[in-house]
């Protein structure tokens, strides 16, 4: 009786809904109320310490090891860094290209864990790279890179190639399906064969119910909100990529991960 409300509760289908916030009086200082583009990431990171990425080297190298926290490094962060450090050994991995780095506090703690791996971090901010170039000394590059607009192609050639993996951890609310399923299309295409994504979380029954009901009070008391992208099932996830990869699961610091390999029937770009 437990696994079928545990299999009921996980939502075994597709599934996507949008993911709101408050951000108090940044809110209306966002572009369109939405945390969807560079610009709103800016004015987040600017105005609120828990979102900022220090300039400074110490105060950055405090939040990568967790003594201040900072969003997206919860307490098993290191933990995390561990098992993925053991999955890449495991697989023979030795190049790493990071999309979405952010602050980098796990790139940090991989190439702390694994001195010897190629990483390669990037970001769509110009203000975040900049200051990324500044801190992080341990990167071996760190360029800003566009998930849509930027070429997959040089990814494989510059950075990973065959043998390497692209790394997606924790930025799948910023984007749409439709904008996920296009970025695997083009990353089959421009022959990126492993990719690692680490989702912020999967939706389950009891985590819409708990999302609708935070956004019933808010609406309630007028507090002004702000998109902060979609939330999804495990379904929905693997539909972004099923085109081009095959798809197996792991768990990173008690997080679920989908390690990505390309189908070989799918013809990359120059073949």
């Amino acid at each position: 009786m437990l696994s079928i409300l545990k299999y009921i509760n996980s939502m075994p289908f597709p599934f996507t809904m949008r993911h709101y916030q408050v951000f108090g009086g940044t809110t209306l200082k966002m572009k369109n109320r939405e945390l969807l583009s560079p610009e709103s990431w800016n004015m987040l990171r600017q105005e609120h310490s828990f979102f900022s990425i220090s300039a400074d080297r110490q105060e950055w190298l405090a939040a990568s090891e967790i003594a201040v926290q900072k969003d997206g490094q919860d307490d098993t962060l290191k933990l995390r860094a561990h098992d993925v450090v053991s999955f890449l050994r495991d697989k023979g991995i030795q190049k790493i290209f990071s999309v979405g780095s952010g602050g980098a506090a796990l790139e940090y703690q991989i190439k702390k864990l694994m001195p010897e791996v190629s990483l390669a971090c990037s970001d769509y901010s110009p203000i975040t790279v900049k200051t990324l170039k500044q801190v992080f000394i341990e990167s071996d590059a760190v360029l800003q890179f566009d998930m849509l607009g930027d070429d997959w192609q040089t990814v494989r050639e510059k950075y990973i190639g065959d043998r390497g993996v692209c790394l997606i951890y924790r930025i799948d609310a910023g984007l749409s399906d439709t904008e996920w399923r296009d970025i695997f299309a083009a990353m089959a295409r421009a022959g990126i064969g492993n990719v690692l994504v680490i989702p912020t979380g999967t939706l389950t029954v009891l985590s819409v119910y708990n999302r609708k009901k935070r956004e019933c009070i808010w609406m309630l008391q007028r507090v002004p909100t702000v998109l902060c992208g979609y939330v999804r099932t495990k379904a929905q996830f693997k539909r972004h990529w099923a085109s081009g990869y095959r798809d197996y699961e792991y768990t990173f610091g008690g997080l679920k991960g989908f390690y990505l390999v390309k189908k070989p029937d799918v013809r990359h770009n120059g073949i």
